[in-house]
């Protein structure tokens, strides 16, 4: 793990958001599949993609397409290595937890009651603007009435991190293999979950 934030600063760290999948869960659709099934390059932003197309019949058959993708995939869903005790860690020291997910409400569905992850507070993006959108994290901060300056946003894709920076937020990046270029504006690099149980200030 690779830090920029001090102990002084984690502990200033007063609720958690969580992105959900790649993140709490490996639940993430096949994006290289569904980006051929929509017909668009790697890269290209999918729902960015469908609101550009011209005709209410054409964004219906893309989001059937997603829909199936995300649905499948949920089903599959299982624990990223650590991400349980974590929850378990946050929640002992009584942060207050959320999720704030690209998904659709019902794929993370499934994959939380699959995996029963104990977070009742989620916020897809039918719920809130999508990320990186800053409006999902102001709202949940207005339901917790905390500062988006004391909370950290757990993520593992550059949506996440700029949806963080968007808020004013704090930004832990989760990347267990490759670092990507863009982690480097991260607040924080984290390979396992166990590591940033230990890193936490007692």
């Amino acid at each position: 793990m690779i830090t920029r934030l001090t102990d002084i600063e984690l502990e200033q760290i007063r609720g958690v958001i969580f992105d959900l999948d790649g993140t709490l869960a490996h639940s993430n659709p096949d994006f290289k599949g569904l980006r051929a099934a929509l017909g668009i390059g790697s890269g290209t932003d999918i729902l960015e993609h469908i609101h550009s197309l011209e005709t209410t019949m054409a964004k219906m058959q893309a989001l059937e397409i997603v829909h199936d993708y995300e649905l499948a995939s949920s089903r599959q869903a299982s624990w990223i290595e650590g991400a349980q005790a974590l929850i378990a860690f946050l929640k002992a020291r009584q942060l207050p937890l959320a999720i704030l997910t690209r998904n659709m409400p019902e794929a993370a569905k499934i994959t939380i009651e699959k995996l029963g992850i104990d977070i009742p507070l989620v916020l897809t993006r039918y719920d809130a603007e999508p990320k990186p959108h800053p409006q999902g994290i102001h709202l949940i901060c207005e339901q917790w009435q905390l500062n988006p300056a004391d909370i950290l946003y757990v993520g593992d894709y550059l949506f996440d991190l700029q949806t963080a920076q968007n808020a004013g937020s704090r930004c832990a990046l989760y990347c267990p293999e490759e670092v990507p270029d863009y982690a480097q504006a991260a607040d924080l690099l984290v390979s396992c979950y166990h590591s940033l149980i230990k890193a936490w200030p007692k």
